[in-house]
């Protein structure tokens, strides 16, 4: 069993070493972050991208568009309908690209927002968004998850949940990264899992130190309970694929080498497929 690879930890390396890189550790399916495939502006370049990564046996299939600019806090109506068209767009991208999902975030919580705010207008507003973007996402092909961060809005767990609920689709859900979850709910990363049950339809595993929002660690670097993660994910019979993530972990390719055959090990306890 491989979990999904994303190329953007090896963001300093250029785009074609560091997917033979992927390649050469083994990985079969990407994430790609949009920031490494900038150049390819036309529909034949995105062409020539693709047969890269497929000639060294690589699928392509999620774009991560998560903190995109588009996505800014909501202040007024008119931003709800800059934040759609900027998801349809990245839906259209990932399609041309061949891929299935679309992994965004829920938002960050604007400033001076109250908790009747949150579970208020901002949720209606946010429950709204998701819907057209995930019936425009159905008729491509392409389902769509939110990455919660440490700062957005769905690091409530309520909020979350009725988001999830209020979209009602079996295309849309929540990506549970374990550092983002272990920074923003320390005490409650492993029960958040439980709580949101089938909702979960991704993961980013990786360590974390419980304070660095965006660093993930690689296996054992760390003080999360990984081993509590995976039983609780298997206590909802967690069936929705896997990612290592590696973000801003200074030493990529050790951290790599250390850490595949540990989450290969949670596939295997959890009875993933592989991507």
């Amino acid at each position: 069993m491989m979990p999904i690879g994303n190329p953007m930890i090896f963001r300093h390396y250029p785009l074609e070493a560091a997917l033979e890189l992927m390649a050469q550790f083994g990985y079969r399916s990407l994430e790609i972050w949009p920031a490494q495939i900038e150049m390819c502006r036309t529909v034949k370049l995105r062409g020539e991208f693709v047969q890269l990564a497929s000639a060294l046996g690589l699928k392509l299939v999620r774009l991560n568009a998560a903190a995109a600019d588009y996505f800014v806090p909501l202040q007024k109506p008119r931003d709800a309908r800059q934040i759609v068209a900027g998801l349809k767009k990245d839906i259209d991208l990932a399609k041309s690209l061949g891929m299935t999902e679309l992994l965004t975030w829920e938002g960050r919580r604007p400033e001076g927002a109250r908790a009747r705010d949150v579970h208020g207008w901002l949720l209606r507003e946010t429950i709204g968004i998701f819907r057209e973007a995930v019936s425009y996402g159905q008729s491509r092909g392409i389902s769509v998850s939110v990455e919660v961060h440490p700062y957005t809005l769905g690091i409530d767990v309520e909020f979350l949940k009725k988001l999830c609920d209020g979209v009602a689709s079996d295309s849309f859900g929540v990506t549970y990264d374990c550092c983002h979850f272990g920074v923003g709910l320390p005490d409650s990363y492993i029960k958040a899992i439980g709580e949101l049950g089938p909702r979960i339809k991704h993961v980013h595993f990786s360590d974390s130190d419980k304070i660095s929002s965006e660093l993930h660690f690689a296996i054992g670097k760390g003080c999360l309970d990984l081993a509590g993660i995976t039983k609780a994910l298997k206590a909802i019979r967690y069936r929705g694929s896997m990612m290592l993530d590696l973000w801003l972990y200074p030493f990529p390719e050790a951290g790599t080498r250390v850490s595949l055959p540990y989450v290969r090990q949670v596939m295997k306890k959890l009875n993933l497929k592989q991507r």
